[in-house]
């Protein structure tokens, strides 16, 4: 009986291992970037929700700017986008 793997069968291993991660690790990286972006937009509309309760609530208009966007978010709880700035 064998005790050992030969010099080829580990080169091979090596190759399809390494071909293998050639596809993963930017598949993986893409994923990640878009759900990166995907977290980022949810907790800027949380912050908005958030902000247009407070106003609500506190009875007075807020400004806020997220992601160089400006809201007022009015007492009455509704959101103008004030502007956009493309500096």
């Amino acid at each position: 009986m064998r005790e050992a793997f030969t010099l080829i069968e580990l080169l091979v291993v090596l190759v399809i291992l390494t071909l293998v991660m050639a596809v993963v690790i930017p598949q993986g990286a893409k994923m990640l970037s878009g759900y990166e972006h995907s977290l980022t937009k949810i907790k800027q509309k949380q912050k908005l929700s958030k902000s247009k309760a407070k106003a609500f609530l506190q009875a007075r208009d807020i400004n806020l700017t997220i992601a160089n966007k400006h809201y007022l978010i009015l007492k009455k709880g509704v959101m103008i986008e004030a502007s956009h700035d493309n500096h």
